[in-house]
Order: C-alpha cells, then sequence, then structure tokens
C-alpha cells in the first residue's frame, strides 16, 4: 500500500512538474499572444485527457489509465527536448495536458479506493495532493537556475527530470489492485452527465477558486516583476508552505469536514487577492495557505461525489473544466488587462460559496 501511495505521488509529480514548468515560462518567454495561447492550450487539453481517459478508467482499468498517462508523458518529453520549435511546443503542451487530465483522476481515485475503509481517507487522499507544492518547488526552481545562469532558452532540459521520476514510478504502481466495478457504464461521460450533474456542477464550482487562485500566485505573478530569480524564490518559499500545511487540511477534513476547510480557504482567498497589489511577499502568502486548504481536501470530496461506475470521468471532467474555467482564464484576464486582482477573483470566490452551500458532506461516506 505504501509502494502505491508513493508510485501514486510520484507519478502525478512528474504531470504537474512539466505542466507548471511550462505554464509558468509561458507568460514571460514566448511573445504575449504566443505565451497566451500556450498557456490555455494545456487546459483544453486537460478538459480532453479527462474525458479519454477517464472512460479508460471507468472501462477498462484505472491502473491502465496511469500507465498510459506516463508513457505520453515520457514520449512527448522526449520529443520536446529533441526537436525543438514552435510546433512542437504546441504539440507538446497539448499532450501534457491530455496526460495530466486522465493522471490526477486515475491516481487520486485508486488511492481514494484502496484507503475506503480509512477514518482518514482525506487525509491519505491530501498526500496525492502534496504533488502539486513539490511539482511548483521543482519547477520553480528549474526556472531560478536557468535564470542565475542566463539560459533560460534552454528550460526544455529540465523536463529530463519528469522523464526520470515517470520511470520511477512505473515500478512502484505495478503492483497496484483495481477494484471491480460490476454493472460498467457504457459511456460514462453521459451517464454521468444524465444521473449526477447537479453535482458535477457543484464540484466545478468549487474547484474554480483553487484553480484561479493557484495560477494567480505561482504563474500570473512572473508577470509582475522582471527580475524572474527573484520572483521565482518568492513561489518557492510561498508553496513550501503547503508541503506542511496540506496533510494538516486533509487531516482536518476528516475531522470537521471537507465543507468547513475549503470555506475557511475561500475566505483566505478573498484576503490574499486583497494584499496582492499592496505587500507581493504578504498577498503571495496568504494565498498559498488559502490554496493548500482549498485544494487538500478535493481527491477525497471529487471521488466521494460520484457513482463508482462512472467516478474517475465524472471526477475528472468537473476538475478540469474547473481548470479551464479558472486556472487559464483568470491569470489570461490579468495579463492582458488592468484589473485588480480581488475583481478578478471576487466572482469566483461567490460561486465557490454558493456551492459549498449546496453540495453535502462526504466525510466518512461509503464509497465501495
Amino acid at each position: 500500500m505504501k509502494k502505491l501511495l508513493l508510485g501514486g505521488l510520484l507519478l502525478t509529480v512528474s504531470q504537474w512538474y512539466a505542466f507548471f514548468l511550462i505554464s509558468q515560462i509561458s507568460l514571460f518567454i514566448f511573445p504575449v499572444v504566443f505565451g497566451v495561447i500556450i498557456f490555455i492550450l494545456g487546459f483544453i487539453g486537460r478538459g480532453m485527457g479527462s474525458i479519454i481517459f477517464g472512460y479508460v478508467g471507468d472501462k477498462v482499468s484505472r491502473k491502465t489509465v496511469l500507465y498510459l498517462t506516463a508513457l505520453i508523458l515520457v514520449i512527448s518529453s522526449i520529443l520536446m527536448i529533441v526537436v525543438y520549435n514552435y510546433y512542437t511546443v504546441v504539440v507538446f503542451r497539448f499532450l501534457q495536458g491530455l496526460s495530466l487530465g486522465g493522471e490526477w483522476g486515475g491516481a487520486s481515485t485508486i488511492i481514494v479506493e484502496a484507503y475506503s475503509t480509512s477514518k482518514f481517507r482525506g487525509f491519505m487522499a491530501s498526500i496525492i495532493q502534496l504533488a502539486v507544492p513539490i511539482s511548483v518547488i521543482l519547477s520553480s526552481f528549474s526556472i531560478f537556475l536557468l535564470s542565475v545562469f542566463s539560459y533560460l532558452g534552454g528550460w526544455r532540459f529540465s523536463l529530463i527530470i519528469a522523464i526520470i521520476i515517470s520511470l520511477i514510478s512505473f515500478y512502484l504502481i505495478k503492483d497496484a489492485t483495481d477494484i471491480k466495478v460490476e454493472g460498467k457504464s457504457k459511456l460514462p461521460l453521459l451517464d454521468a452527465l444524465k444521473n449526477d450533474w447537479r453535482n458535477i456542477l457543484k464540484a466545478i464550482g468549487i474547484k474554480i477558486s483553487e484553480s484561479a487562485n493557484f495560477y494567480i500566485f505561482t504563474s500570473y505573478v512572473f508577470v509582475k516583476s522582471t527580475l524572474t530569480n527573484i520572483i521565482s524564490v518568492i513561489v518557492i518559499v510561498s508553496i513550501s508552505l503547503q508541503l506542511l500545511l496540506m496533510p494538516i487540511f486533509g487531516y482536518l477534513s476528516d475531522i470537521i469536514g471537507r465543507r468547513m476547510v475549503i470555506l475557511a480557504g475561500t475566505i483566505l482567498m478573498i484576503v490574499g487577492a486583497f494584499l496582492f497589489p499592496l505587500n507581493l511577499i504578504l498577498g503571495e502568502l496568504t494565498l498559498s495557505v488559502s490554496d493548500a486548504a482549498l485544494y487538500a481536501p478535493q481527491s477525497s470530496l471529487f471521488t466521494e461525489l460520484f457513482d463508482k461506475k462512472y467516478r474517475i470521468t465524472a471526477a475528472n471532467f468537473s476538475y478540469q473544466l474547473a481548470s479551464i474555467i479558472g486556472g487559464s482564464i483568470a491569470p489570461t484576464i490579468l495579463r492582458i488587462t488592468n484589473y485588480q486582482v480581488l475583481i478578478v477573483v471576487l466572482p469566483y470566490a461567490v460561486t465557490t460559496l454558493i456551492c459549498l452551500a449546496l453540495v453535502s458532506e462526504t466525510k466518512g461516506k461509503r464509497i465501495i
């Protein structure tokens, strides 16, 4: 069980690392229009990946999803390193978004189902969520080193890290066991939309705030200064808080419930958005703490909301669609306008608060 948890964590780290690396550099290395296109394209790929690999996970095997998505990441990363031009950047960004769109739901589902009888299911699921701060630290540190040595143009060689981590995770997840799903859905996405559309909308509404929050304080922040190495350090320090906070918030979600933890995170997000233009460091730190509270319960909440017949599809689809609405649109608006951060994030926060009031608490829910 421990090997599975570590393997799932490492596999998710490799996916997020590659995604964050190009998300961060796209907003300040490439020309504005091309950079915005590359930034958004990854989210479109994630949405398509959630549908394609959600189908594979619910119809064929959870473990098959992990292997296929890892394989896509490895092959596309090698292509990016060997053949580098604007065309391969587009292909890589889309394929990497596609693989991430399937991998997150597969890894989260297989871990939550493995710990289905545990009283601390939320805590165990939050371990997978640690992949995000770990990956941001790795990608930001990579950018820091590239900046210090004036070699930002060679960013693609940093993808070697993703390749190595993916290969290690192959070994660790080889003994993963899938649950038996009786009466598998013929078309998981259609069944989920037909039978569970309310929970899908609620999940999307809960996720969009966290996505907007996250990509503002980890990607958009690089636009705020030409001193890339200093911004990298600020991001690393801010995101490092989540290594401690995310398991704590995951544990709290098992004690006081998923909804209360996310509520606290939403309130902190509003405070952080207000502070961001006034004091960048304080704003970054507040948004990071907020994001930890918003994100830690998501793996458990999203898998607990949906029937096992279409669990990966519904959870992945909700997650990735919300990421497009929140994660890609919010930073893009800030990048091309002069709007204040608070004005942009407030509609997201209000939507999350409404959906939190409507969703049922899933702590302790039987899922298998």
